[in-house]
């Protein structure tokens, strides 16, 4: 039996050096090993049968037994396990029904208890083209969900990401661990020395074949030797309403008992994996073991002007601004606090040869105590806003890009630290529009500042014509500059997301700027220049009618002067018809 003393005997010492390649088993061995399976079989007719384990991975020595998978049809037992002593090894024959395998292939039946023996290095005995056909299986369909699960956790960058093809190897192997620790010695063990190149070439394999029908059917492309995931299957993903099944619980119920009992029997492999890793490397505390593998997050990419930027990336501000400015030497750094209210913003002030170079530092905070309520009742029911920093982090870093790629104005990010929750990007020189929309409600304008806030309408509508909408759409959120308008803070922008609500934004929240006892008559000359803007450049009329409603009114009922709500949604109803 697997007793809690050998999960404490597997936390002990651990040693990680290269370990050496061990002989292989003989024919002879393997012969005797495929009798056993008949003996086992009986009348029954093997469907498939394999190796798997240390003798497989290249680490074994004599004390190690002999894994073997069985899948057996009408297998009436439905899993078992059986030991035998071939030619001085122990040889341990894990047995399953077929249709259970392809349950735990297809539908992670048994948590892939049994699938998982394919997802790493296994040697056919008996219907290679079965193990091979139920290896692609499996493989491509935890592609499919770790590619559902990064769109899921980054709805936004997903779009941008450069994903090397070891990520889903290494993510199986992390995830595996965390849930079930004594694994970690296996996979140690099979990335090791000399053995290592050969391990992941044979589990590559399977995922190289997985990611070429997924290419085939439109789910990802190759990109400059990356992985990236199309347009078309992150729509699709982030459409989707992900439904816990209802026969998840009895599946549960029903698969336990079935893998209790066999798993005393095969607990033997982790201790003797345990004890190979002790063996073969010196010795070191175990504790934080899973921390040893691969970070996955190592093999997912941003594109930056620097260089791409994976998940895992803690750079320095200093490592950055070495990267920002390569050659030479730094004669200062300076860091102050530059404004944020939301996030913490600092001004980072480069010196070199004695000239200044300013960047801008952004760490997005999460917004998640009681001073942040209001700003989540004040839009309750018309629009959502993202809270934690690092959904904020990822919205401005892709949005960002898109735009930029598109030929917009914005700041260029030089790089991104998604484990810091930072962002380092250009400072550009200028003043918030919102000093132009209060020169206009004061009867104080230029020519120069109404054709700014038509500027901005076109702007707008050409980002709704791609798709995205802006989501913090104030005044502020603009920067004049002497020849353009410049989108700031895109930490709340997405694709696809509520349009009406970038216009009623701008509007209304211009609005509260005015005077509580003024005329709304410049207001209006507000609302109608940036609706022609808006709609010249081929925004949707219906967007401007739509935000003419009380859904919208209602929210800045609370700042705005009432008869400047009432003219500016008068003038959209009117010009939005």
């Amino acid at each position: 039996m697997f007793k809690v003393g050998c999960f404490k005997q597997f936390f002990c010492n651990i040693r990680l050096r290269g370990a050496p390649m061990t002989t292989q088993l003989k024919e002879s061995l393997k012969n005797e090993v495929l009798e056993q399976c008949r003996r086992i079989a009986g009348s029954r007719q093997i469907v498939a049968a394999c190796l798997f384990g240390p003798w497989v991975c290249g680490y074994a020595d004599k004390k190690t037994d002999v894994n073997v998978l069985l899948v057996l049809d009408s297998f009436p037992l439905r899993i078992n396990s059986y030991v035998e002593t071939l030619d001085g090894f122990n040889v341990q024959v894990l047995a399953v029904n077929r249709l259970d395998f392809e349950r735990d292939v297809n539908k992670s039946w048994f948590g892939e208890f049994f699938a998982e023996k394919l997802t790493f290095p296994y040697e056919p005995l008996e219907n290679e083209e079965y193990l091979r056909r139920n290896e692609l299986k499996i493989k491509k369909r935890t592609v499919l969900e770790l590619l559902e699960n990064l769109i899921l956790e980054f709805p936004e960058s997903s779009h941008d990401f450069l994903i090397e093809k070891e990520y889903f190897m290494y993510t199986v192997m992390r995830r595996r661990a965390r849930v079930f620790p004594p694994i970690t010695s296996s996979f140690l063990n099979m990335l090791n020395g000399n053995v290592a190149k050969q391990n992941i070439d044979s589990i590559m394999d399977g995922y190289l074949k997985a990611l070429k029908e997924l290419e085939n059917e439109n789910i990802v492309f190759p990109s400059d030797g990356y992985i990236k995931i199309t347009r078309n299957h992150i729509n699709a993903v982030k459409k989707r309403k992900l439904r816990l099944p209802l026969f998840l619980k009895s599946i549960q119920r029903r698969a336990l008992p079935l893998l209790l009992s066999v798993f005393s029997e095969s607990a033997n492999q982790y201790i003797h994996d345990q004890r190979l890793l002790n063996k073969n490397n010196h010795k070191t505390n175990a504790e934080g073991l899973v921390s040893k593998l691969e970070d996955p997050n190592k093999h997912v990419l941003l594109p930056t002007p620097l260089g791409p930027v994976s998940l895992s990336d803690k750079s320095e501000v200093e490592e950055v601004a070495r990267k920002i400015i390569p050659d030479g030497e730094f004669s200062k750094i300076k860091i102050k606090r530059f404004g944020g209210v939301l996030n913490d913003v600092f001004l980072l002030t480069i010196t070199k040869n004695g000239e200044e170079q300013k960047f801008v530092v952004k760490q997005y905070l999460d917004w998640s105590n009681l001073k942040w309520l209001p700003l989540t009742i004040w839009s309750f029911g018309t629009t959502s806003f993202a809270v934690l920093g690092q959904s904020r982090l990822e919205k401005e870093y892709a949005i960002n890009t898109y735009l930029r790629s598109k030929g917009f104005p914005v700041p260029t990010i030089f790089h991104i630290s998604h484990q810091k929750r930072l962002i380092f990007e250009e400072f550009i020189e200028g003043k918030e529009l919102v000093e132009n929309i209060k020169r206009i409600l004061a009867s104080y304008n230029t020519p120069k500042d109404i054709a700014l806030v038509k500027e901005v309408g076109r702007k707008i509508a050409e980002a709704h014509s791609l798709g995205v909408t802006l989501g913090d759409c104030k005044p502020e959120n603009f920067l004049v500059t002497k020849d353009k308008v410049v989108f700031l803070d895109l930490e709340q922008a997405t694709r696809d997301g509520n349009q009406a609500w970038d216009i009623a934004e701008f509007l209304y929240y211009a609005g509260h700027y005015s005077p509580p006892i003024s005329s709304a008559n410049a207001a209006g000359i507000i609302a109608e220049n940036f609706i022609e803007g808006y709609l010249e450049a081929g925004g949707r009329k219906s967007n401007v009618k739509q935000a003419a409603s009380a859904k919208y009114t209602k929210v800045f009922s609370v700042f705005t002067p009432p008869q400047v709500l009432f003219t500016i949604s008068s003038i959209c109803q009117k010009m939005g018809t």
